[in-house]
């Protein structure tokens, strides 16, 4: 799968899996590769590289069998928010104003987190590539509780952004929005089971130790069972332009324990090759 996006006049290519028709890229100045086998091309100079680790749902099992895999508190919250009254909507084909109204939801909530707000532009290029689901979940009321969105391919959804509401008043409670954002997770995962699909991927494992947020987020996650995978991710230089950025990204992200020095795998793979002789 390949998402060809614009940040301001960074042109981008994610590159999701292994089994990409290169004959379709367009032209770009930074080629990102996700869920990889193996880095790429880390002789490339100023090329940045990760080795993640995240938790995958297996949809071939039984629903039985993935009920199963959960903790006891995740199929508790799951089942009793299940009589809580609450609406599921799943939009498998959002427009532009749906990515709008999701990006309304989602910047509020990062507003709040201290984080980065959506990308709209990728969104909107994952959704004319129809790669794009999005889910809410609604209190009896009406209230927007939680809402989640995926990269879908047919085969794998990745959730890419999950926010909770966050309600002034106490008639909703954060303990009614946590069970019910369990609760779309499972309906999400039965509706991407449904449709043959083979990985529920959760996006990522934090390995911020030290990170207590971070950690309790990496708890609810493995609530729901799942095996950890580790993954690869390449950002590969293709213009002078993308060279810069690079060289930014590198700084902005100089802190991350994800980030592997690329004259660390250079040497790793001459190792590699010396022991194959």
């Amino acid at each position: 799968m390949i998402i060809y996006w614009k940040k301001h006049n960074l042109r981008i290519n994610d590159i999701y899996g292994n089994n990409i028709d290169y004959s379709t890229i367009k032209k770009a100045d930074v080629h990102c590769y996700f869920q990889q086998l193996d880095f790429k091309n880390a002789n490339k100079k100023n090329s940045m590289h990760k080795k993640v680790t995240t938790l995958c749902i297996e949809l071939q099992n039984s629903e039985k069998q993935l009920r199963k895999e959960m903790n006891r508190t995740t199929r508790y919250q799951i089942n009793k928010a299940g009589k809580d009254g609450l609406d599921v909507e799943l939009i498998i084909q959002p427009t532009t104003k749906d990515v709008a109204e999701f990006t309304v939801f989602f910047n509020n909530f990062a507003k709040e987190k201290g984080i980065e707000k959506a990308r709209v532009d990728k969104l909107e290029a994952l959704r004319l590539n129809n790669q794009l689901v999005i889910s809410y979940i609604r209190h009896e009321n009406g209230g927007k509780m939680a809402s989640h969105l995926y990269i879908a391919d047919g085969k794998r959804a990745t959730m890419f952004y999950s926010a909770s509401a966050r309600f002034e008043k106490d008639d909703i409670k954060p303990i009614e929005v946590g069970r019910a954002n369990r609760y779309l997770h499972w309906q999400d995962i039965l509706f991407f089971k449904q449709r043959k699909y083979r990985l529920y991927d959760f996006l990522g494992l934090s390995q911020k130790e030290n990170d207590l947020e971070q950690q309790n987020i990496n708890k609810f996650k493995k609530g729901f069972g799942g095996k950890e995978i580790t993954e690869y991710q390449s950002y590969l230089p293709q213009t002078l332009k993308g060279h810069f950025a690079l060289i930014l990204l590198r700084w902005l992200w100089r802190n991350q324990v994800e980030i592997i020095d690329r004259k660390t795998i250079i040497k790793n793979n001459h190792l590699k090759a010396k022991l194959l002789e």
